[in-house]
């Protein structure tokens, strides 16, 4: 056949559409029509071509015919009609095994009352839902002498893996090069004429089947579900996909992935390698991809002007050292936040490892903002002054900012020293950590939590009185331990009674920990793999966040207009009384005074939240006043637009430059290794909470789930 044909089988109201290529026939078009209707019985086929209506297709003469009008006619889809008879068609399939490989047997001529296989009646008590497997198709790739494959010798030879994994037999390669590959079977010396000879077409490029023999003499090893061919490669060209939408795709699934889905069965470390290969097909060479940064930072800088990225490296060794990243929208966006940043590191999992440091803002939402990202060896002093000097750079408005950190010694030591008009403050978090650590020992957990939750306290204390009652009685239950912990902490570093900036009630770093989130599943990639993913899902964000802001009809973002409306029902049965235009007493329990021109309540959630509280709520809505001239204007649906503004532009990889270790001038950096056997997770801190759940076995709370269980249940 000089061309391919579509052939639309039609049957009923359902259409199966067959490509007739080189080397197909009557009988891959009848088997094609059996394995899509598998109860059909017996048929017979009618095909039209132009004006030649209700023409006969009953063997390979017909289906010659068939083509040779289409050609004549210029016709490239044929209509095929499908009808269920009692005679003129048998189609028997027996099914059988013959040589290692299974047998289908057609017959064409008259039958009578055929029905197909009966049905065994023990099938109704032991039923099972039919899979069809990915691999049924691999039966049909290598078909008959003449079949071209335009991918070359790799596509043949993946090809003809594919076959014998799906038939079942091994084979070995008598010739295997460029132009030509030359395959038998491995049971030849028990007398198994299975033969394949390939060669390649010099007119095309092309690889041609020049001799085929099909027929096993052997058993094979039809009943195995492993076979040899199934290699890593193999694996990694089926699994792309998986890979692609699923970054952090392991070799445990891959393998549960080709027993449940292909019915073949592959060991731990194949998969591992299949997972490693797909990865380096998707996303490059972990090596190259420094050298690749450098290209992609110019593309990023040409596609969105106003963009910082900075990649440093070493003159004289060519090592990568860091880089930073910025996006113009971001920059400006941020303007419209919230001046407040959450500033944390957290490790990559690439083949050279290192940390990413994040700036974390919040939009008018309560959405993250990421600012600014850079990606240095390890979290040291020297790293993170430089990248606070650059996040200086980017920062274009004047107002006063507050940090939310860890106390990592670079942190403590550089903040104060690069944002002098800033304000730093420690997370609570964290500081919650460190105490549970001095208060490890022999301790039980619940003193340990007292102690914790009476430092909490002192924390969120909002005034002087009440910290000093706190810390009275932290230090009285907690002793000298909780005593010396807080006497080594500033206080205008933690607490809301001595804080001098503007926290907008946030006590921690959660921002930044929520972006490590969001990026974990990236943070095994290559580099500059990375660092575009980074930029499709801040991209991906503010389109999203843009177009659902435009929906929106209110004056305040719907999560604190929300909180708003908490507030009015809550306060709706509490009385208030005036004492001018400006100050008001509320009577609740207990009663409290809310100053509307200085923005003030004596409950000191106005002044910390910067957002009205539930008693501001309630004396601004029984004296008839506008509730949103009370609203700080970073809590506004125009802050969220402005926010969201700009646009982050994609950067197509179509035309990139091919690197290669010869060509690259950023090389990695030189890593060691660990002390230690390495751990797949995190260790946790001697003092650091750890959730408790419920077994679902057991139903016990601890630290196992069903799984992990081993209690005596009765």
């Amino acid at each position: 056949m000089a061309s391919s044909v579509i052939l639309m089988c039609k049957y009923g109201e359902v259409t199966l559409v067959v490509m007739a290529t080189r080397g197909f026939g009557f009988n891959d078009l009848v088997e094609s029509i059996h394995r899509k209707w598998q109860n059909l019985g017996s048929f017979e086929l009618f095909y039209a071509v132009a004006d030649h209506n209700n023409c006969i297709l009953d063997n390979d003469e017909d289906f010659c015919s068939m083509i040779a009008l289409a050609a004549a006619y210029g016709v490239t889809c044929i209509d095929v009609s499908v009808g269920v008879i009692s005679s003129t068609i048998k189609c028997g399939t027996s099914f059988g095994e013959q040589n290692g490989e299974c047998v289908r047997s057609f017959e064409y001529g008259e039958c009578s009352n055929f029905q197909g296989e009966e049905e065994d009646p023990l099938d109704k008590f032991c039923a099972h839902h039919e899979t069809v497997r990915l691999s049924a198709e691999w039966v049909n790739l290598l078909k008959c002498v003449g079949q071209e494959f335009r991918g070359g010798v790799v596509e043949f030879k993946a090809c003809l893996c594919k076959y014998a994994v799906e038939v079942g037999f091994k084979f070995k390669y008598l010739k295997n090069d460029r132009s030509r590959v030359t395959a038998e079977c491995c049971k030849k010396l028990d007398g198994c004429t299975w033969f394949i000879h390939a060669s390649l077409e010099r007119s095309n490029d092309f690889f041609v089947i020049r001799e085929f023999h099909k027929e096993h003499n052997c058993l094979g090893t039809f009943f195995s579900s492993k076979n040899p061919r199934m290699t890593s490669k193999l694996i990694a060209k089926e699994i792309v996909e998986e890979v692609r939408s699923k970054p952090s795709y392991t070799p445990i699934e891959c393998v549960k992935h080709f027993e449940g889905r292909y019915g073949c069965l592959i060991g731990y470390y194949h998969a591992w390698l299949a997972v490693e290969k797909a990865n380096n097909d998707l996303y490059g060479d972990f090596q190259l991809s420094f050298d690749k940064l450098r290209w992609y930072a110019e593309e990023l800088k040409e596609k969105n002007p106003g963009t910082v990225m900075d990649v440093e490296y070493c003159n004289e060794t060519n090592r990568f050292i860091r880089f930073f990243l910025a996006f113009d929208a971001c920059i400006k966006g941020f303007n419209y936040c919230r001046p407040i940043l959450a500033v944390d590191g957290t490790f990559l999992k690439g083949r050279y490892k290192g940390t990413l440091l994040s700036a974390i803002g919040k939009d008018a939402d309560q959405g993250l903002f990421p600012l600014a990202i850079g990606v240095v060896d390890s979290e040291t002093e020297a790293n993170w002054q430089w990248f606070l000097e650059k996040l200086s750079t980017v920062i274009t408005c004047s107002r006063p900012l507050t940090f939310f950190t860890d106390r990592h010694s670079g942190l403590v030591k550089y903040v104060p020293t690069v944002f002098p008009t800033g304000y730093h403050s420690y997370c609570l978090q964290h500081l919650k950590g460190n105490l549970r650590d001095k208060l490890s020992g022999r301790l039980s957990n619940g003193f340990r939590e007292k102690v914790v939750n009476l430092f909490n306290d002192c924390a969120h204390a909002p005034t002087v009185i009440t910290f000093a009652k706190a810390l009275e009685e932290l230090c009285t239950v907690g002793g000298a331990s909780a005593k010396n912990f807080v006497d080594s902490l500033p206080l205008k570093r933690w607490t809301n009674a001595y804080f001098e900036g503007r926290r907008y009630g946030e006590m921690t770093s959660n921002a930044a920990e929520s972006f490590n989130n969001q990026i974990l599943k990236f943070r095994h990639l290559p580099i500059c793999e990375l660092v575009d993913k980074i930029r499709v899902l801040i991209m991906e964000q503010m389109c999203n966040r843009r177009l659902l802001s435009n929906k929106w009809s209110s004056y305040v973002c719907p999560v604190m207009e929300k909180k708003l409306v908490d507030c009015f029902n809550k306060g709706r049965t509490w009385h208030v009384a005036a004492a001018n235009d400006d100050i008001f007493e509320v009577f609740s329990q207990p009663t409290v005074v809310v100053d509307l021109m200085k923005r003030t309540c004596t409950c000191c959630r106005w002044q910390l939240h910067l957002f009205p509280c539930v008693h501001a709520v309630t004396v601004i809505q029984k004296t008839e006043k506008q509730m949103y001239d009370y609203i700080d204007p970073y809590y506004t649906i125009e802050a969220f637009q402005l926010s969201y503004e700009g646009t982050i532009n994609p950067v197509p990889t179509l035309g990139a430059p091919v690197i290669t270790k010869e060509s690259a001038i950023i090389l990695p950096p030189k890593t060691r290794r660990p002390r230690g056997r390495p751990k797949v997770a995190r260790i946790r801190s001697r003092g650091e909470k750890v959730r408790q759940m419920v077994c679902g076995r057991c139903g016990k709370l601890g630290k196992h789930n069903r799984r992990t269980c081993k209690e005596v249940v009765d």
